[in-house]
């Protein structure tokens, strides 16, 4: 686990989209999913609830969300 993907799920998080915070943090929206994608992999439970346009945490997502903030 890097601090770079708890960051990019905490501002995914935050900004309830990926893009935003993609735009946020300077970076590319395709490297923030893949970043969260291996972060979900390693701790081997989903952490965000996806949708067209906006993410939310699932509940492990929301336990997670605490020790990042």
């Amino acid at each position: 686990m890097k601090l770079s993907q708890m960051r990019y799920f905490s501002a995914s998080c935050h900004a309830g989209n990926i893009s935003k915070a993609a735009n946020e943090l300077h970076i590319s929206q395709p490297s923030i999913t893949a970043s969260i994608k291996a972060l979900e992999e390693e701790l081997g439970v989903a952490l965000l609830h996806r949708s067209n346009r906006a993410v939310s945490p699932t509940p492990d997502g929301e336990r997670f969300l605490n020790r990042c903030d």
